[in-house]
């Protein structure tokens, strides 16, 4: 879409990016490039929270094109009144919580916890990223179990707060707070015994 600036002058124009409704509107319509530019919009934020809940790299980047290829799919059922990022953590969440549970029911399965690659590496910023620190932050997140991963990963990595959290996990907020406290004493536990 094009504006003029009347900064520049009326012969200067500027693109201004479409908003993901008109986005998701175009792309009910067939329009294959409304759908390569939600995908690119979106992709890094819902890899980094399948990564965080799965803690390997190439399993987060299987869950988010299986999340895409979903929202594409069912893009007929979304209501484009609502909040589209929200329904995509959701997807995400629920696929990688999904994921977790298979593998665990196929355990000769052996995948890196801390696995890592150049576009999965930061979950929640440059924190996670950087050396020893990052290294055992990673760990302590990979110690917790799966629903214990998602709310941290929600809340810390999407930003979400409790009642968000608990509306994209399916659950009471109270279970969402109780989680979120569990899990982070687990961490520090983690994180007090790794100190010693």
């Amino acid at each position: 879409m094009l504006a003029t600036d009347p900064a520049q002058g009326m012969d200067a124009e500027v693109t201004v990016p479409l908003s993901d409704r008109k986005l998701l509107g175009a792309a009910r319509r067939g329009s294959a490039e409304a759908v390569d530019t939600l995908i690119d919009r979106h992709w890094d934020r819902a890899n980094r929270i399948a990564y965080g809940i799965l803690g390997d790299a190439h399993a987060a980047e299987d869950v988010t094109q299986e999340a895409m290829l979903s929202i594409v799919r069912n893009l007929g059922r979304f209501d484009p009144y609502r909040p589209f990022q929200p329904w995509l953590h959701r997807i995400v969440t629920n696929k990688a919580l999904d994921w977790t549970r298979a593998r665990a029911r196929r355990p000769e399965i052996v995948v890196d916890p801390l696995g890592d690659s150049p576009r999965t590496g930061q979950i929640a910023g440059d924190e996670l990223s950087q050396g020893e620190e990052g290294d055992r932050l990673r760990e302590a997140l990979a110690a917790l179990t799966p629903d214990y991963r998602a709310v941290i990963v929600l809340r810390f990595v999407a930003g979400y707060g409790p009642k968000e959290t608990a509306q994209l996990l399916g659950i009471p907020a109270g279970t969402v707070s109780s989680r979120l406290n569990r899990a982070l004493e687990q961490m520090r536990k983690q994180l007090e015994v790794s100190d010693e």
